[in-house]
């Protein structure tokens, strides 16, 4: 007898309630280097000459005698904001045939802000992590690595580390950066849980660590990944962020006569953050999403900071 099948009373059709996609879902860039809205693509600040503020000028006075004088000295540094574009293109028949889950504008503007934060990321990665980047640094290799958790010494690197930065800024860091390969060794580390082994604490959280530090307020893992491969090549994820640490002093936001280990400028063309805008084109029967955004993240303080490279093997 003859009965309609699944397939005669149902028709497979896109569903409108969801719909998968796969990005980041932390990026920790600007955290770093705090984001400074500027008016000029280019322009320049002034950086007072550290060797005064840190000698000693005052000197006995006999009376009446001439007062000994001081003074400052300044110089100035220039930024340049560098103008970063992409388009995402609307056909119009695509647009015209898209189902209810789709919205291509609105997908499309999501994703050209993501794919501008994801290069901020990769930008500022490798620009902070390297041997030249930063006025001291040390490398870590074999037994000295975190990972090998029988020999190395993480509170002894870390301290040697602050104590750098406090020598050269007057400031102990108070931002503790490394990879997310790094906090996966740290956080079960024997020596950092051996300072709460009279807790429950079997694994170590973010805010635990940075409690072990006098000065750091807050531990960052950048956990974000990048694809290395090829357009239609199979996928190939990376992390982003090395496996080193950057202990280094921002202040919590810009501000003046402040040591600062980097700033991010960020030049406001027609409002504050990345600009996106539709624009018609007619010659292809099409709009199109116009992204820009000029930026340049700039360390600001190379003694702000201070690398402990390759912390994990």
């Amino acid at each position: 007898m003859a009965q309609p099948t699944p397939t005669d009373v149902h028709i497979d059709a896109a569903l409108s309630n969801i719909s998968i996609a796969h990005k980041n879902d932390n990026y920790v860039a600007d955290k770093i280097f705090p984001v400074v809205p500027v008016d000029k693509q280019s322009d320049y600040f002034f950086t007072f000459t550290k060797d005064f503020w840190f000698r000693n000028s005052v000197k006995v006075r006999a009376p009446g005698a001439a007062y000994p004088e001081g003074g400052l000295q300044i110089s100035n540094t220039q930024y340049v904001c560098i103008n970063k574009a992409l388009g995402f293109p609307l056909p119009n028949e695509t647009i015209a045939n898209q189902d209810p889950a789709i919205d291509l504008e609105v997908d499309g503007a999501e994703w050209l802000a993501d794919q501008f934060n994801l290069e901020r990321e990769i930008t500022l990665a490798a620009a902070i992590f390297g041997a030249t980047a930063w006025s001291t640094s040390t490398t870590l290799t074999g037994s000295n690595q975190w990972s090998d958790y029988a020999n190395s010494n993480p509170i002894g690197n870390i301290n040697t580390a602050m104590d750098g930065v406090k020598k050269l800024v007057g400031r102990y860091p108070n931002k503790l950066l490394m990879g997310s390969e790094v906090w996966d060794k740290l956080k079960f580390h024997p020596d950092m849980l051996d300072i709460y082994k009279h807790t429950n604490a079997a694994v170590l959280t973010r805010e635990m660590v940075a409690k072990v530090f006098d000065g750091i307020d807050e531990v960052i893992v950048g956990n974000a990944v990048k694809n290395t491969a090829a357009e239609g090549a199979t996928f190939v994820g990376a992390f982003i962020w090395p496996k080193s640490v950057l202990a280094l002093w921002v202040p919590p936001s810009p501000s003046l006569r402040t040591p600062a280990a980097g700033y991010t400028f960020v030049w406001q063309q027609a409002g504050f953050g990345i600009k996106i805008q539709r624009v018609e084109d007619k010659l292809r029967g099409r709009d199109v999403l116009l992204a820009d955004h000029a930026y340049v993240q700039k360390v600001t303080s190379a003694d702000a900071g201070y690398e402990i490279l390759t912390a994990v093997g």
